[in-house]
C-alpha cells in the first residue's frame, strides 16, 4: 500500500530536482512578464481562503455543538463537500457572473436592469471570486475534520468546566475547546493551504487571468509543445514547492503567535454572556454560504439544459416544439462520451484503495503509533503541490509502459484516494472492541473467519462510505488524469476544464453536471445500502 502511494510520489520529487535545477530556466521563469504578480496572487488567494475557511469552520462547529445541531451541520456540509472543486467553481461562476443566476433572480425587479451590468465579478484581479469558491469548499472539509477531531478531545468536560466559571457557551468553546481541536488538525490544515496556493481546478473558472495564478501559468507551460517552455515548467514546479514550504512555515508561525495572544486574551477572564448576536451572525453566514452553494449546483443543470438563455430570464426557455425530453437527449450524448471512462476509473479506484487499506487497518487496529505513522506517510503526497511531482510520476510510468493507460491513471488516482480511505477505515477498525475477536476465537473460529464474520460486518457501513469517498476523489482529479493519461484518457474533469478554459460555458456545465452528479449518486447509494443492511439490525454497533 505504501509502495503504491510513496514510490511514484518520491520518484516525482527526484525527477523534479533533476530536471528543475536549471539556472537558465530559472532566469526565464523570473523574467516572465507578471510572474511576481502571479506568485503574489497565488499566495494571497491560498492564505486568505485557508484563514477564512478555518474561522468559519471553528465558528460553525462551536455554534452547532453548543446549540445541539451538530448532526444537521454535517448533513448540510456533506453535499457541497462531495462535489469536486472544478464543478463548484464552474457553477459559482454561473451564479455570480453579471449575467449569472443571482443577478437574474434580482432583475429587473430589485435592480431595474434589463441587460447584464459591465462588472468584473468573475476572474477579478484580486482573486476574490476564487477565494469565495475555495472558502465554500474548504470550510465544509474543515467542518468535517473538526467534527472527527472531537473524538480526540474531551470537549464536553472542558465546556462544562468553562461554563461553571461563568463563560457563555460560544466563548467557552472558543477559549478552551477550539485550541485543543486546532492541535488535532494541523496536517489537514496544511493540505488545505497547499491546495489553495497550488490548485488549478478552482483557478481555471474563477481565478484572475491577466496574469493567472502561478499554478495555472505552470499548467500552461506543461501543456505547451515547446521543450524550452517545458524546462521552465520543471523549474517553476520547484519554485512552487519552495513557495509552499515558506508559506507553511509562515502560516504556522503566525498561528503560534495568534495562539499566544488568544491565550493572553482568555486569561483576562472577561465574560460574555449575551451571545445571541454572534449566533445569529453565524447562522446567517452559514445559510448564505449554503444557499450560494446550492444555487451553483442548480445553475449547472440550468446552463447545461439551456441553448439561448436571454437575460434576465431566470429559467431557460425551450425552443418552439421542444420538450424537456429533447433537452435531455441533447445533453446525454455529450456526457456519455466521457461518462464511461470517468465511472470506470472512479469505481476501480474505490475498490482497489479499499482492498489495499483493509489488511493494513487490521494490522494496525490496536497499534496507535503504527496507525499514525501509516497515516502520515499516506498523507505526504497531499502536502506537496501536484505540479511538483506529477510529471515525475509520468516519467516513471512511461518507463514502466503505463503512460497513457487506464492502469497508470488508476494508480495515480489511488495516491490521492488512499489517505482519505485510510482515515475512515483505520479509525473505525480501531474503535471495534477487541473482545468481539476474543469471543469469536474462543468459540473455535479461525482468524480469517473471525475477520470475515465479525469485523467486516461491523465495518460494513464504514466500508460503504469509504468506497463512496474514494469514488468521489477519483471523479474530481484533474491534474493526475491530465499528466498520467498523457491527453489520451478523457474524463469529466479534463473535459470540463478544457471547456471552461475555452469559454464554452454550456459544454463546461454539461461535464461539470456529471462531475457533481456522480459523487452525489455514489454517496446516496452508499447511505441507501447501509440503511437497508441495518434496518433490522439495530442492536449491532454501527
Amino acid at each position: 500500500m505504501l509502495t503504491v502511494s510513496l514510490m511514484p510520489a518520491l520518484a516525482g520529487l527526484v525527477a523534479a530536482l533533476v530536471l528543475g535545477l536549471d539556472g537558465g530556466a530559472l532566469q526565464r521563469v523570473l523574467a516572465t512578464p507578471g510572474v511576481g504578480l502571479s506568485i503574489g496572487t497565488s499566495l494571497w488567494t491560498g492564505i486568505a481562503a485557508t484563514v477564512l475557511s478555518l474561522l468559519i469552520a471553528h465558528f460553525a462547529v462551536a455554534a452547532a455543538f453548543t446549540g445541539r445541531w451538530r448532526t444537521r451541520l454535517t448533513a448540510l456540509s456533506l453535499p457541497l463537500l462531495t462535489i469536486p472543486h472544478l464543478a463548484i467553481g464552474i457553477g459559482l461562476a454561473l451564479v455570480i457572473a453579471p449575467s449569472g443566476l443571482l443577478m437574474r433572480l434580482l432583475s429587473p425587479g430589485a435592480t431595474g436592469l434589463e441587460r447584464p451590468p459591465d462588472w468584473l465579478l468573475v476572474q477579478d484581479p484580486l482573486g476574490l471570486s476564487m477565494i469565495g469558491g475555495l472558502v465554500l469548499k474548504e470550510s465544509c472539509f474543515l467542518i468535517l475534520i473538526l467534527s472527527v477531531a472531537l473524538a480526540q478531545v474531551p470537549a464536553t468536560r472542558l465546556l462544562q468546566q468553562a461554563r461553571t466559571l461563568g463563560y457563555g457557551p460560544l466563548q467557552a468553546w472558543l477559549s478552551v475547546v477550539a485550541p485543543a481541536l486546532q492541535r488535532q488538525i494541523r496536517v489537514p490544515l496544511a493540505a488545505v493551504l497547499v491546495f489553495g496556493i497550488s490548485n488549478v481546478e478552482m483557478a481555471i473558472p474563477l481565478g484572475p487571468d491577466l496574469p493567472p495564478t502561478f499554478s495555472v501559468l505552470l499548467w500552461r507551460w506543461f501543456t505547451d509543445p515547446d521543450a524550452m517552455i517545458h524546462a521552465q515548467a520543471y523549474t517553476g514546479s520547484l519554485l512552487l514547492l519552495l513557495i509552499n514550504v515558506l508559506a507553511l512555515v509562515g502560516f504556522f508561525t503566525a498561528g503560534g503567535a495568534f495562539r499566544f495572544f488568544w491565550r493572553r486574551e482568555s486569561e483576562r477572564g472577561q465574560r460574555r454572556r449575551c451571545e445571541a448576536p454572534q449566533r445569529i451572525g453565524i447562522g446567517v453566514g452559514l445559510t448564505v454560504g449554503w444557499v450560494i452553494g446550492t444555487l451553483a449546483i442548480v445553475a449547472l443543470f440550468l446552463r447545461a439544459a439551456a441553448g439561448a438563455w436571454p437575460f434576465p430570464s431566470v429559467l431557460p426557455a425551450l425552443q418552439h416544439g421542444e420538450t424537456l425530453r429533447d433537452v435531455l437527449q441533447s445533453i446525454l450524448p455529450v456526457a456519455r462520451s466521457v461518462a464511461g471512462s470517468t465511472l470506470l476509473l472512479a469505481t476501480g479506484t474505490a475498490f482497489v484503495t479499499t482492498l489495499l487499506i483493509l489488511p493494513a487497518a487490521e494490522k494496525a487496529a490496536h497499534d496507535t503509533r503504527l496507525r499514525g505513522n501509516i497515516g502520515a506517510l499516506l498523507f505526504l503526497p497531499l502536502l506537496v503541490p501536484q505540479m511538483t511531482f506529477l510529471f515525475g510520476v509520468q516519467v516513471l510510468l512511461t518507463r514502466m509502459g503505463l503512460d497513457g493507460t487506464y492502469a497508470g491513471v488508476l494508480w495515480s488516482h489511488a495516491i490521492f484516494a488512499l489517505p482519505y480511505v485510510w482515515g475512515i477505515v483505520a479509525s473505525a477498525r480501531s474503535a471495534i472492541d477487541p473482545r468481539y475477536d476474543a469471543v469469536s476465537r474462543t468459540l473455535g473460529a479461525s482468524t480469517l473467519k473471525t475477520y470475515l464474520q465479525v469485523s467486516v460486518p461491523l465495518l460494513a457501513r464504514t466500508l460503504l462510505l469509504a468506497i463512496a469517498l474514494a469514488f468521489a476523489v477519483s471523479v474530481a482529479l484533474y491534474l493526475p488524469t491530465l499528466f498520467v493519461g498523457a491527453g489520451r484518457i478523457a474524463t469529466a474533469a479534463t473535459e470540463a476544464a478544457a471547456a471552461s478554459g475555452s469559454g464554452s460555458s454550456r459544454l463546461a456545465a454539461v461535464h461539470a453536471m456529471l462531475l457533481a452528479a456522480a459523487p452525489l449518486a455514489a454517496f446516496a447509494l452508499a447511505y441507501g445500502i447501509a440503511a437497508t443492511l441495518f434496518r433490522s439490525r439495530t442492536g449491532v454497533p454501527r
